[in-house]
């Protein structure tokens, strides 16, 4: 059975638990038939990586998806994953090349897929092979936690069409090339554009469904 953090960090990354919602223990314990222990234990990981807040004597809750943290976010991938692409195009060797090679045929094969799933996994090694490609091991200690952000966000985006999908895909496809070309100048250059455009589709939704509710609201005082 899989860690109760995972469980529970799975459910907030694909909006099952939704901003704001409120994690009941006791249920959660019943609907997992476990004790309450491993569900405080999950809870405390998720807060490390500001996926929930608890407040006192109100209990926990999913983060809020806000227009800032997106731009604090995307800020800072872009900031690191710039000079860590032009390390990785460096020091791309036969073993590398090799590995993304595989990685991009897997990526083309699911392009004109509908398992979006499938695709958002593959996002997410390609994104961590960059990483890996420096072999220094801080940095992807770093990835990896602002993966878990990112991840959020990349699912969150994906409420807007399959569209979002293709259209990251062929992103990702494009700096593989550069990659390959060992090319550190024009990798920079798209992986900047890259994560711009992800911050533009996360937030197209967070500003969509902030219209959506409003006019809900609007349409409630009027009745």
């Amino acid at each position: 059975m899989p860690k109760v953090v995972d469980i529970l960090r799975n459910l907030i990354i694909e909006s099952e638990l939704n901003p704001g919602e409120r994690l009941n223990e006791t249920l959660i314990a019943s609907k997992l038939g476990i004790s309450r222990s491993p569900v405080r234990e999950a809870i405390k990981v998720l807060e490390s990586e500001d996926l929930v807040q608890t407040f006192s004597r109100r209990g926990t809750f999913v983060k809020d998806l806000t227009m800032k943290e997106v731009e604090n976010l995307y800020m800072v991938l872009s900031l690191i994953n710039r000079p860590t692409i032009r390390i990785a195009a460096k020091e791309m060797n036969a073993r590398k090349r090799k590995e993304l090679e595989t990685l991009m045929k897997k990526m083309r094969k699911n392009s004109e897929g509908n398992d979006i799933g499938k695709r958002a996994f593959l996002a997410r090694r390609f994104h961590r092979f960059i990483f890996e490609a420096t072999e220094n091991d801080l940095l992807l200690k770093i990835h990896d936690f602002l993966g878990i952000q990112q991840e959020r966000f990349r699912c969150y985006a994906l409420k807007a069409g399959t569209d979002v999908a293709s259209a990251a895909n062929s992103e990702h496809l494009a700096i593989g090339k550069s990659l390959l070309d060992r090319d550190p100048d024009k990798a920079e250059s798209m992986i900047k554009e890259h994560f711009d455009k992800a911050y533009s589709r996360v937030l197209a939704v967070i500003q969509k469904e902030a219209k959506d509710s409003d006019s809900i609201g609007h349409s409630g005082e009027t009745a």
